[in-house]
């Protein structure tokens, strides 16, 4: 009996979109005997042009520029890669569809659209999953693990960073990133939401939230070459003082101005047995330091996942066909949507858990709009 194909409609063909069609077209060269693969078979987007080598390789999905007509395609997974400002109507209308769906992140412009999206995905009753692919990183996977077996008893505090050095031209052109009403925010909404979600995934919910802000670039080109600017409404960067439920206290910064360091992601984690550190230097294993033993330990640690996790044997692809950490995370990710949808399973990283993360996002907004005031959680 042949593995279950599911059939994926998308909607929106960018940069983010054209991973993700690498991660599913690339199900059965990258997993041996996969239990699930998936092909794209309709893409909605707002034009029809363009992409030519892509779709072909793709195998040619139906191209469509009406709702309507992309809905009537035959199609399982709904796959949402837009600006933030369109997946509240967009993620509402494919669960009213019935269908699956899978999102980039943030869940929503902001936390009322988040919640919205979260009660529609609750009434729907269909599988949906964020793409916090961050989670999927095996370094990441295995920090889980050594902090989920307890062996470092009390988690004191954290540091989590992650640096992009994208908007450090003052001539580069603003686009829909750089404007409050289509993205909700700059880079906090754009990276941090990232490393907010991976610090949950570590070390459980947040209590409060302190958070500051800071635009340095306050205006940009209209268009590029133009000698018309218009002023940029959201933060080049943002840093979170956040209190843990499990009582620890630590910082989440977020940049798209880290002065030429280019992408940076780093967790330290520190703890009364040891510490756990991830860096992208080495984005396969974490670095744990046993302080009984006075010795660090790095490698394939024998640490078992928390039960309802798939470890990363079952979700990594294999590591003589391996893309980028970066892409192979996004595969995971999605295999393990895939695996969800087959098994009939709700993923760990469903809307209802991606509405959490919004809501750390937005206590911090609030928070550095009072001038760094602490904002307890949850909010009402």
């Amino acid at each position: 009996m042949s593995e279950p194909r599911i059939k994926v409609g998308s909607i929106g063909l960018g940069m983010i979109g054209k991973v993700h069609a690498i991660a599913y077209n690339s199900i059965p060269f990258r997993y041996k005997n996969p239990a699930v693969t998936a092909n794209v078979q309709a893409i909605l987007r707002t034009k029809t042009g363009g992409n030519d080598a892509l779709l072909k390789t793709l195998g040619g999905p139906k191209i469509e520029t009406d709702a309507d007509a992309f809905y009537a395609q035959d199609i399982d997974l709904v796959d949402i890669c837009t600006p933030n400002f369109l997946h509240r109507e967009q993620a509402q209308e494919a669960l009213v569809q019935g269908k699956h769906v899978y999102m980039e992140k943030p869940l929503g412009l902001n936390l009322a659209d988040a919640r919205e999206i979260a009660k529609a995905a609750e009434k729907a009753g269909t599988i949906t999953h964020t793409a916090f692919m961050m989670r999927y990183y095996p370094a990441v996977q295995q920090a889980r693990a050594v902090l989920a077996s307890g062996i470092l008893g009390d988690i004191y505090s954290f540091r989590v960073h992650y640096y992009h050095n994208s908007y450090m031209d003052p001539n580069r052109p603003t686009s829909w990133r750089l404007r409050h009403t289509p993205s909700g925010g700059g880079a906090l909404m754009d990276l941090g939401v990232h490393i907010i979600d991976m610090t949950r995934y570590l070390l459980g919910e947040a209590r409060w939230v302190q958070g500051r802000t800071r635009t340095f670039i306050t205006s940009r080109p209209k268009s590029p070459g133009s000698s018309e600017t218009v002023p940029v409404d959201v933060d080049d960067w943002g840093v979170l003082t956040v209190g843990m439920e499990n009582g620890a206290m630590g910082t989440i910064e977020a940049t798209r101005m880290s002065g030429g360091v280019g992408d940076s992601l780093g967790v330290e984690i520190l703890a009364s047995n040891g510490s756990v550190v991830v860096t992208d230097k080495d984005l396969y294993h974490c670095e744990y330091y046993d302080q009984a033993g006075k010795q660090f330990h790095i490698g394939a640690l024998d640490f078992p996942m928390p039960e309802g996790e798939r470890g990363k044997s079952e979700i990594w692809p294999d590591a003589k066909l391996p893309l980028t950490a970066f892409t192979g995370a996004h595969t995971a990710c999605i295999y393990d949507l895939l695996l969800n949808i087959k098994e009939k399973k709700q993923s760990i990283v469903s809307f209802a858990d991606a509405l959490k993360t919004q809501e750390i996002l937005e206590a911090g907004y609030k928070s550095a709009g009072r001038n760094g005031e602490m904002v307890n959680l949850p909010l009402d």
